[in-house]
């Protein structure tokens, strides 16, 4: 389905509140959207609609494509097709059919979320048998979210591209309007969710309508939503969506906790700054606007809903982060990445919060650069004979591997203020023969759960292998193995490990294996 004119004519009004001289230009346009034609049709005369994107780099410089067909350089842009929602989603179409760019390695800017950075109006020459018309190009602005992607030009129509700064662009209009945009070209969240929490140490979970057009329909996710202009902090961000949603909903204090990335409706990135928050009530006394229904749900219950990896992982490590500190006494202060002091009480904490990322007490999940971290703490604390550099060096690599996406590790590491890791916990997930007790036909061994020495007793290996545990459960895995010393068997039989008397751990290592591990 097109775009609504409705939707259309929202968006041209937004654009004039911040341009109110260029509405003289625009009334042809608001009339057009008024009439019966489809706007955004190429067989719509005497003018239609199209869409641009202005993709913007780190060092502020825009995209340009060389078109072949008008020998013109230009931002990547064409007509909307019928499988369009919205003009945005043409915008995104066409840079990525004309340059490679994928969708999720664009988002939305801050300063200007999805109101378009310029509406240029420009007539066109008769050709490929289509008489003199008029365009009204929609253009928006996308920041890159990472390093410059690969470029794969559509040959059939693009016969180059270049990075131009602001002030090179080839428009003149869109050039005036970047170089007194303050746009920075740094991706920042454009979105905001709440997550709750209560004693009990349950989250709440919001299920949405399983309808079109819905971020994530039918799944359970955070509340929260995008920003609006008017919004001038995330948090206020924040507390205007849980206003619309839930308002009866009141959260005295609100934290931030963590960012994550998503993937939004028409593919782009989604940076989220997600906020923690307490509340301890009944769900079903609230009022729901939006969505299906409010429900708490323990930790070990996150593998059975419909949930996405990345809303799943974060609720893991919230409640690692919350093991970990109720363990650190009865109070104690702490600060943040970004100085915002931070306390914990032992036992239903009033309105405290759980510090972020990387303050030394936090179980996170492991990323392929932690691989030499981890593979050091195994050879150091585990291996009864520690490893050479050579062979550091060649399990990091092995390691760093099966932690990349779609790799066979997963681990979950505690931080060391002082640089490095001071606990990891590190599984690797094996495919076997389904049986009745693991139907999924996935089992786990936990290779490794180690913590620095000065470091230890702060509860950090029972937080990090509970997450790791739980991140496994949501897998699929049903089966565990590991071999445990006597020091560390009361930690494990405490998550539910039991020893088995029908196995006996039995070894063999030819005697050719050292020879030829290095292919000597």
């Amino acid at each position: 389905m097109p775009p609504t004119r409705s939707d259309i004519s929202t968006l041209v009004q937004m654009y004039l509140t911040r341009h109110p001289s260029e509405r003289g230009a625009l009334d042809p346009l608001l009339t057009l959207l008024e009439g019966e034609q489809d706007p955004t049709s190429r067989a719509t005369m005497p003018a239609h609609i199209t869409c641009s994107a202005v993709v913007i780099d780190r060092d502020l410089r825009v995209l340009h494509i060389l078109h072949r067909a008008s020998g013109l350089v230009l931002v990547p842009g064409g007509h909307p097709e019928p499988g369009d929602r919205t003009l945005r989603a043409a915008a995104v179409r066409e840079v990525v059919e004309e340059t490679g760019i994928k969708a999720g390695d664009l988002c939305l800017t801050p300063q200007l979320l999805g109101v378009p950075i310029d509406i240029d109006v420009h007539d066109v020459e008769a050709r490929r048998g289509e008489p003199p018309h008029r365009h009204y190009d929609v253009r928006f602005a996308f920041y890159l979210v990472g390093e410059h992607p690969e470029l794969v030009l559509q040959d059939a129509e693009v016969a180059g591209a270049e990075w131009r700064g602001f002030d090179t662009v080839s428009s003149p209009a869109l050039r005036a309007k970047l170089l007194s945009s303050g746009l920075d070209g740094r991706p920042q969240p454009v979105n905001a969710s709440a997550l709750i929490f209560d004693d009990a140490g349950r989250y709440l979970l919001h299920l949405r309508d399983d309808l079109p057009g819905i971020w994530q329909p039918g799944a359970f996710d955070l509340l929260g939503g995008g920003s609006e202009p008017e919004d001038v902090t995330l948090e206020d961000t924040v507390r205007r969506e849980l206003g619309e949603e839930v308002p009866d909903l009141v959260i005295p204090d609100l934290e931030p906790f963590a960012e994550e990335r998503a993937t939004g409706t028409d593919g782009l990135c989604v940076p989220i700054q997600v906020f923690a928050g307490r509340w301890n009530g009944d769900p079903d006394r609230l009022r729901l606007t939006e969505g299906v229904l409010l429900r708490w749900f323990a930790p070990e219950m996150l593998h059975r809903l419909r949930l996405s990896p990345g809303t799943r992982d974060l609720l893991l490590q919230h409640a690692a982060h919350r093991c970990a500190l109720l363990r650190q006494g009865p109070r104690y202060e702490q600060r943040n990445d970004t100085g915002q002091r931070l306390l914990a009480a032992d036992h239903a904490p009033v309105g405290a919060t759980v510090p972020g990322p990387r303050t030394g007490a936090v179980p996170r999940p492991a990323v392929p650069a932690d691989a030499g971290e981890i593979a050091r703490l195994r050879s150091e604390l585990i291996l009864s004979e520690p490893l050479d550099e050579d062979w550091l060096s060649t399990c990091r690599d092995h390691l760093a591997a099966r932690l990349a996406p779609g790799g066979d590790a997963r681990a979950y590491v505690v931080d060391n203020p002082g640089g490095g890791l001071a606990c990891c916990a590190l599984a690797l997930v094996d495919a076997v023969l389904p049986a009745p007790r693991y139907p999924k036909g996935l089992a786990a061994r936990i290779q490794a759960v180690a913590t620095v020495p000065d470091f230890r007793r702060r509860g950090y290996a029972k937080a990090a292998l509970t997450a790791l545990l739980a991140h496994l459960e949501g897998d699929g895995v049903t089966l565990y193995e590991l071999h445990a010393s006597d020091e560390s068997a009361p930690l494990y039989a405490a998550l539910g490990f039991t020893k088995d008397p029908a196995l006996m751990r039995m070894t063999r290592i030819p005697s050719s294996a050292h020879a030829t591990a290095h292919g000597t």
